[in-house]
């Protein structure tokens, strides 16, 4: 497919992006001083890195979103998802129908939307874990999304001596993990590497809208905060990646059209905009190793070996 090119950092880079997902995570409200607090403290922690953590720095860090963006699927698993979340907010928090939606475009997300104003956070029978379960239970994942060998194959295609990659999704890491185990890349990826999930409970409920969710997550990944633009968010949200231009991360956006078919492909806060996450490779091979399609399939075939020989739990 066809791309336009664009100078970033000093060389020419390609482009190819979606619109956003909506997703009613709760947490605790939060003061303006426990916020300026947090977020101090995220920065002083990278700031005072040692000398042998300031060595093992990467030469980037890849931010890899989950829904809309590790998969495709139509946004299947996003309606679904904002219908229980609409759902949550009028049967258990009373609000009226669409009131979730709306506020997830003043504030960037349902759950920011509900802190700022106080719309049933704090009331005495809300659980803010149990209302997570409940809106993520049951989502039809197998249905919608298929194993994907191209992404497994690409994933083991980063170079991990130079790049340093994780999950950033603006859910709870036990959907993350749903999903991965459709697409066929969480033992793979996710378990065979240790990389983390960062999920909006690692961030302090903030999301990607905030750049406080950016700063735990350069944390979290040992990214100094110095060298943010070493930072590579990969998304179907354009909210979360002009924000993340913003702060000086490289951004990829995911998606040609937006969930009500509007064409991304100008986008002016992405460097680049694919069509699929299995694009990156085309678009920043800077990033991956070179490798055949033999030595994947013996790899395939030793991690298949391995997954016979462990014995159940």
């Amino acid at each position: 497919s066809a791309f336009t090119t664009r100078n970033f950092g000093g060389r020419p880079h390609k482009r190819k992006m979606r619109g956003q997902n909506f997703f009613l995570l709760l947490g605790p409200t939060l003061t303006s001083s426990e916020v300026s607090a947090s977020a101090s403290t995220v920065r002083y922690q990278v700031a005072t890195m040692t000398e042998q953590e300031q060595q093992s720095v990467k030469d980037f860090y890849l931010f890899l979103d989950c829904d809309d963006t590790l998969y495709r699927d139509d946004w299947k698993v996003a309606v679904a998802l904002t219908k229980k979340i609409n759902d949550y907010t009028t049967n258990v928090l009373k609000l009226p129908d669409g009131k979730a939606y709306e506020l997830y475009k003043k504030y960037g997300t349902c759950l920011r939307g509900l802190q700022v104003e106080g719309l049933g956070v704090g009331q005495p029978d809300f659980d803010t874990e149990a209302m997570l379960f409940q809106i993520h239970d049951q989502l039809p994942i197998s249905e919608a999304i298929p194993p994907n060998p191209d992404l497994k194959s690409m994933l083991k295609r980063i170079d991990l001596e130079r790049v340093s990659p994780c999950v950033f999704t603006a859910s709870i890491q036990e959907h993350a993990t749903r999903c991965m185990q459709a697409l066929g890349i969480y033992d793979s990826f996710i378990v065979k590497n240790q990389f983390p999930i960062i999920d909006v409970r690692s961030v302090n409920f903030y999301t990607k809208h905030d750049v406080e969710a950016l700063e735990f997550a350069q944390k979290i990944v040992q990214c100094p905060v110095d060298y943010s633009s070493r930072c590579i968010l990969v998304d179907d949200s354009q909210t979360n990646i002009r924000v993340a231009k913003q702060a000086g991360w490289q951004t990829v956006l995911v998606g040609h059209k937006t969930r009500d078919g509007k064409s991304q492909l100008d986008f002016e806060y992405a460097d680049h905009v694919i069509d699929k996450v299995t694009e990156l490779e085309e678009i920043l091979p800077h990033l991956f190793v070179m490798s055949n399609k033999g030595s994947d399939d013996d790899e395939d075939e030793e991690e298949k070996k391995e997954e016979e020989e462990e014995p159940n739990n």
